[in-house]
């Protein structure tokens, strides 16, 4: 992917702690680098980034509004810049403070954040209520955020329940979308929605208005308390391989060492799969 870089962008902001750099302001300096593909400009700059203008997007957005901490002011500027520029496909972003309040001789402070558009696939399902509106309303809310982007969907999915068999079928769905939220955004919003949807909390495995599950984000591996990445579950589950079989049978996830097609292969034929750390889905 090809780069451009737009360094020492300097300007005068109100950002800090202290009332003092609210009031007086100081001065500070931004490093941007951006990727994209340029092969096919053709001379036009519609087709492509105009360095300037993205320059002076950075200072205006810099100076419309105060932030205490310069590690909020350039994760807001990141996700400014990525839903204003959509030929952006990964972006890096270098702020510098180099009149901090610090009693000490410094040079310099900075922090830098890259940030980008990740492929990422989510579960959907839902066995209370109208279930097929409860799983709409999951691409509506894809469709009108500026930070998100629907690629493809499954059909929806009539199933049995797992584990806890006394409660209503399900309707199961995937979908693949493109996002510049972090793994940890993206989890805020999906729970965003299963809240708007009532979902309360019941029994293990038990029944939900609405579910929607991260199974994979791009390439990444992750593990933490509140969440997995690959979905620790998913290659053990026909509700999640078979939907996603129909838009993505040639995916790879990580660590699985298997496309989705042999994964649902696999689990048809009943073979011993490895059991990842346990997380509930469905």
């Amino acid at each position: 992917m090809d780069k451009i870089q737009v360094s020492g962008i300097a300007f005068w902001a109100n950002h800090g702690v202290l009332e003092s750099e609210q009031q007086q302001g100081q001065r500070f300096i931004v490093d941007a680098s951006f990727s994209l593909d340029t092969s096919h400009c053709g001379d036009v700059i519609e087709r492509t980034v105009h360095y300037g203008e993205f320059a002076q997007d950075i200072v205006t957005f810099c100076q419309g509004k105060t932030y205490r901490l310069i590690e909020t002011l350039v994760n807001e500027l990141a996700t400014h810049l990525l839903c204003a520029y959509p030929l952006i496909q990964e972006l890096s972003l270098t702020l510098h403070k180099p009149n901090a309040p610090i009693p000490l001789h410094f040079s310099d402070v900075s922090i830098t954040v890259n940030r980008g558009r990740t492929v990422c696939y989510l579960a959907i399902g839902s066995n209370l209520g109208d279930r097929e509106c409860y799983l709409n309303s999951v691409c509506e809310a894809i469709e009108t955020d500026p930070q998100m982007k629907l690629l493809a969907q499954s059909t929806y999915l009539e199933t049995k329940p797992y584990g806890i068999t006394d409660q209503p079928d399900f309707l199961n769905g995937v979908m693949k979308v493109e996002t510049i939220y972090t793994p940890r955004q993206l989890l805020a919003f999906c729970q965003t929605l299963e809240s708007r949807a009532g979902r309360k909390k019941t029994r293990h495995w038990g029944e939900r208005t609405l579910d929607v599950d991260i199974l994979l984000y791009g390439n990444q591996v992750m593990e933490t308390k509140e969440l997995t990445i690959p979905h620790p579950q998913m290659h053990l589950r026909s509700f999640v391989l078979r939907p996603l079989h129909e838009i993505a049978p040639n995916l790879r996830p990580p660590i699985l060492g298997k496309t989705v097609s042999e994964l649902l292969q696999a689990l048809r034929d009943g073979e011993e799969m490895p059991h990842l750390p346990k997380e509930e889905m469905q």
